[in-house]
């Protein structure tokens, strides 16, 4: 199974607030640039390792949807379900792998839903 990791070290523990927006069913999707080589060949149906930055599993999400949109067609419901406000999302999309984003650019979003739940080992 493919693992779909959110945190880095000196993320400010982002990773980890990502990862229980996920764990609550706030955030169930997420967005990327189009062109952005990883998962780019993810399909509706694939099941995923959710972990974190240490590589733990965390849980088990399921794919339910890849779409593709263009920046300015980025709405609250997307919003709502990245985990953010619309106002925050598009601050965080204006910029991506060191360049600024035109609006006509397509983004990759993926759907998931959350399957199982696993705790860290302490």
């Amino acid at each position: 199974m493919r693992r779909f990791k959110f945190g880095w070290y000196g993320d400010n523990n982002l990773g980890e607030q990502l990862i229980q927006q996920v764990l609550t069913a706030q955030k169930t999707a997420s967005v990327c640039p189009s062109y952005d080589p990883q998962d780019a060949d993810l399909q509706a149906g694939e099941k995923m390792l959710l972990v974190d930055k240490h590589n733990t599993v965390r849980g088990t999400l399921l794919v339910t949807l890849i779409e593709n949109r263009a920046l300015k067609d980025v709405d609250e419901p997307l919003a709502e379900a990245i985990g953010t406000t619309l106002p925050e999302l598009l601050e965080q999309l204006s910029f991506a792998n060191g360049r600024a984003l035109k609006l006509d650019e397509e983004l990759r979003i993926t759907h998931f839903r959350l399957l199982a739940e696993q705790a860290p080992a302490k």
